[in-house]
């Protein structure tokens, strides 16, 4: 797989397109010894089955990238836990970073730019507004409490995805407080291939966009480049060892 610069991939693997045993049988196959161990850790089959086709997709990915075997990729984490590709036999590595929720799966990956996603299923019930309160800008909060009901919940998705994927490609963990990121925003955004933000923090240019994979999830990635150039989006739906389709209705 030939990655190109200033471009952004996304990976979507919807859990419930995979129901074929012997399929997940495969995904065992390719899973270290640590990550057997967890993956027998969990208590819920549908979390059990999420992780598990989670790792066989980050595996799969890096695996194309890099010509490795997908049982040779060998995976570390940063001092507050953020992944990342041990050794690739290409210089740089591919960056990338990996996000689960309720039926859904997702990876993105650049080349060499610090990356960050995060998907989430809206359909989930939360009180918004008092997560807002407590982890949200001042500036964040007011605006969700002049929405409605529909307009609140889709609201606070994106901006609750857009504040998690800069943490993980910022990869400081809780170390750095939500509240303390703060997202002015225009219309909504549906479109992956369009950016719809552009932060300067400590010199580093952070671009921001986000997306919905189904009509349930919400996605946002955050990418860390040197310079102002457009990022170029690339989303594929995808059932690891399986297929791989364009994904045109982000």
């Amino acid at each position: 797989m030939k990655l190109s610069p200033a471009t952004v991939y996304l990976w979507f693997s919807f859990v419930e397109d995979i129901q074929d045993e012997q399929l997940l049988a495969e995904y065992q196959n390719l899973l270290p010894r640590e990550e057997l161990d967890r993956l027998g850790r969990f208590r819920f089959d549908t979390h059990k089955k999420r992780y598990l086709v989670g790792r066989a997709l980050i595996r799969t990915i890096l695996s194309r990238c890099t010509g490795l075997d997908p049982k040779q990729i060998v995976l570390s984490r940063e001092e507050y836990g953020r992944p990342y590709l041990l050794y690739s036999g290409r210089n740089p590595p591919p960056q990338f970073s990996l996000s689960y929720t309720d039926g859904l799966v997702g990876v993105a990956l650049t080349i060499e730019c610090r990356v960050g996603i995060d998907v989430e299923n809206t359909s989930r019930e939360l009180d918004c507004l008092e997560i807002a309160e407590n982890y949200f800008s001042p500036a964040e909060y007011r605006e969700l409490k002049q929405l409605s009901e529909s307009p609140l919940k889709r609201r606070f998705f994106e901006l609750w995805t857009l504040k998690e994927a800069y943490v993980k490609a910022q990869g400081s963990g809780l170390y750095l407080p939500l509240d303390e990121v703060s997202f002015l925003l225009g219309e909504e955004n549906t479109n992956p291939s369009k950016v719809i933000s552009l932060m300067t923090d400590e010199g580093k240019q952070w671009q921001f966009g986000t997306c919905r994979p189904s009509e349930q999830h919400r996605a946002a990635f955050c990418v860390c480049q040197d310079t102002q150039i457009p990022l170029q989006v690339i989303c594929t739906r995808a059932i690891p060892l399986v297929s791989e389709d364009d994904l045109t209705l982000c």
